[in-house]
């Protein structure tokens, strides 16, 4: 078997390059993407969803393809060659059909956050240039109040036909489609032989944050296809598989992911109905393909355990888990056979997730693998279409995030006696650059084509890359050591009670600087295991003991040294990352007016402070 990967020293530095492991259909564009799947995949389904009266619903990769050409051909006859054009919307069908009509011969596609406010999305039409929006009946009203005051757009889409009919610059996508139609019947070729521009930018993804920080990342045809293929030569998937799409479109890893490689594939996309969803949703679309953050996969976890529990069976859980961890020793696999009931109340078919966007607390990985579910964490930015490594179908390292994917490199920078530097990448998948801010692109891409993550981590000897924490986020201690928030996090989210953790750099009144963590408490979950919400002072006492336990294992230069509590949930983006300098902005300000210092704070819950 192929290794996977080849490694060398340039410069100095140790660098790991992907070569893959299955061989790959290419593809050059995301034109002949849908061609090639719809003649290869035709009348399978390939996407499910609920109508109005929850009646599931399918479409075919054949059907996919000419509504494709329908609408494109629709936008072209609207005079949008070239332009750029938003999506607003939850996920859906819809979401991808228009996304494809875009970027397969109209113009460059711009997805917006569909959580993003009335200014916010007016602000990144004009930082854009957007002239049209493609948009769902849940963002009609902001869409009308726009229309009053933005003169950039020329046209306003709906996914539906709405009962009220605005006109002018209001269409709907039914009656472009139909219109489309009509227009390829009487030979109108515009948009199906439109030639796409490989190299140049087909897609505008805006990174979190508010519209004057965010940065605007350009990808390619070549990018996001090369990235495409590399997936595949790690990570089988095929038809008779079926994606749960429960990430926001807009994200580049739940658009290359959860819809780009999966049309690739000829896997059926089942759009969930949202996060509270996902149980129901895992069962009635009988899921085998889950690409999700790790809240979600730790809160499977968690209930999982607690279901365990609860049913008075974990002495023979544990049990079974020797009797199969020994079998496995000696080549005998039937995990899925001897805890069918369990996976039965997961998800029966669900065979593989996959983890990005933040850390995954390895207990998580190996917990689900004894049972037979394979779990594998992967590492990805906006900025590198995104998959950059990932563990696979034939390496799963818990705590690392795997091998790089085929033609990628990842080196370390200026690495320290730990090993640990910032990591680099380079490849195809690397963007074009920052939209229209040519010195952030320089600063992020060096003439050799090496782009800085911000992210810091280590290649060992194996070849797998560990992911220490953001360079941004690193809280320097006074001897001169690391910590990173992320490794905090995911022990503290550990502790029964505790929903959620943010961690900082706290600088005291003397200077020195101690780690601190703000705790958000499940009173919910307290309250089901204890009978009772513990006042604060028994709160406070409880995890006061658990992060003693905690600190045991820590270097004591490095140990948790106060906590707050509170009820109100984290700051986030959509992919549930946390904004962290909004986060440590809304701390301070609590302890400030409240004239106190974490020490003194320490124990409390903010909202009583203040």
């Amino acid at each position: 078997m192929n290794k996977g990967i080849e490694m060398s020293v340039d410069k100095g530095r140790r660098v790991v390059k992907g070569l893959g492991y299955y061989e790959t259909r290419e593809i050059k564009d995301l034109r002949e993407l849908v061609k090639e799947s719809a003649r290869i995949y035709g009348s399978a389904i390939g996407f499910k969803f609920k109508d109005g009266n929850g009646k599931i619903i399918g479409k075919t990769y054949e059907e996919l393809n000419g509504e494709i050409d329908c609408l494109g051909t629709a936008l072209a006859s609207l005079g949008l060659k070239n332009a750029r054009i938003a999506i607003l919307s939850e996920n859906r069908y819809e979401w991808g059909l228009c996304y494809f009509s875009i970027v397969n011969g109209t113009g460059v596609a711009v997805p917006l956050d569909k959580y993003l406010p009335k200014i916010e999305v007016e602000n990144l039409v004009e930082r854009g240039k957007v002239e049209a929006i493609f948009y769902s009946p849940a963002f009609h009203d902001i869409m009308k109040e726009l229309s009053k005051t933005n003169s950039r757009l020329k046209y306003f889409i709906c996914m539906e036909k709405m009962p009220e009919e605005e006109g002018g610059k209001f269409l709907n996508l039914p009656d472009m489609i139909r219109k489309g139609r009509k227009l390829l019947d009487s030979g109108d070729r515009s948009f199906v032989d439109a030639p796409i521009d490989r190299e140049g930018m087909s897609v505008l993804l805006f990174t979190s944050g508010t519209t004057s920080m965010s940065k605007g990342v350009m990808l390619s045809h070549t990018n996001i296809v090369s990235n495409i293929m590399a997936v595949a030569s790690a990570i089988k998937a095929m038809p008779g598989d079926v994606h749960l799409s429960l990430l926001p479109l807009h994200h580049t890893f739940e658009n290359t992911i959860g819809l780009l490689f999966m049309v690739y594939s000829g896997v059926c996309i089942a759009y969930s109905e949202g996060i509270r969803h996902v149980a129901q949703n895992l069962k009635e679309y009988r899921v085998t393909l889950l690409v999700a953050v790790p809240a979600i996969l730790e809160m499977m976890y968690k209930k999982l355990q607690e279901g365990i529990e609860k049913s008075g069976k974990a002495r023979q859980f544990a049990f079974l888990v020797k009797i199969s961890e020994f079998l496995r020793a000696i080549g005998i696999d039937i995990r899925r056979k001897l805890f069918s009931s369990v996976l039965e109340k997961i998800g029966p078919g669900l065979r593989l997730a996959v983890s990005g966007a933040a850390p995954l607390d390895p207990e998580v990985i190996k917990g689900f693998d004894r049972i037979g579910l394979k779990l594998i964490q992967g590492y990805g930015l906006t900025e590198t279409s995104p998959v950059v490594s990932a563990n696979n179908d034939f390496v799963n390292k818990p705590g690392t995030i795997g091998y790089p994917l085929r033609g990628i490199e990842v080196a370390i920078d200026s690495p320290d006696e730990n090993g640990m530097g910032e990591i680099l990448v380079r490849g195809k998948n690397v963007m074009l650059g920052y939209y229209e801010d040519p010195e952030a692109t320089k600063e992020a891409i060096d003439p050799e084509g090496w782009f800085r993550t911000g992210d810091l981590g280590s290649i060992d000897e194996e070849g797998f890359i560990r992911i220490t924490g953001r360079a941004k986020s690193m809280i320097v201690l006074n001897n001169g050591k690391k910590a990173f928030p992320e490794e905090y996090e995911v022990l503290l989210n550990n502790i029964p009670g505790v929903k959620d953790s943010f961690v900082w750099g706290n600088k005291a009144p003397d200077g020195d600087i101690q780690v601190c963590a703000k705790l958000v408490i499940d009173d919910e979950k307290l309250m089901k295991e204890k009978g009772t919400v513990p006042s604060e002072k028994e709160l406070a006492d409880i995890l006061e003991k658990a992060i003693r336990d905690i600190n045991k294992n820590i270097p004591k230069y490095k140990i948790i040294r106060y906590f707050v509590m509170t009820r109100e949930d984290l700051v986030k983006t959509t992919t549930l990352k946390i904004k962290r300098p909004m986060e440590l902005e809304k701390t301070v300000s609590i302890l400030n007016k409240a004239g106190m210092d974490m020490r003194k704070a320490s124990g409390r819950y903010l909202e009583t402070l203040v």
